[in-house]
């Protein structure tokens, strides 16, 4: 998954996250239709809110996803960043 592209079909700002989630709101989240034809569901990250919109282009990326407790193993997911303009 790391690398594709595609184009945000929707997107929402998530203002209260589930627990684990608490600390990075609020964070936006978009439905994206990859170059491939599979779409997906991620957070996206790197942006400026003004910016996002319907249409924009977008590649996936790996980061973390929660904050960590002491000696945990780091959970990392695919998200998504904006790319062009």
């Amino acid at each position: 998954m790391i690398g594709k592209t595609g184009t945000v079909v929707t997107w929402t700002i998530i203002r209260v996250p589930p627990a684990d989630f608490g600390y990075q709101a609020p964070y936006p989240v978009a439905v994206v239709q990859l170059d491939n034809g599979e779409s997906i569901v991620a957070q996206m990250v790197d942006y400026e809110e003004k910016n996002i919109a319907i249409g924009q282009k977008v590649i996936t990326v790996v980061r973390r996803t929660v904050q960590i407790q002491t000696d945990d193993v780091i959970p990392y997911g695919i998200k998504v960043k904006p790319i062009g303009k």
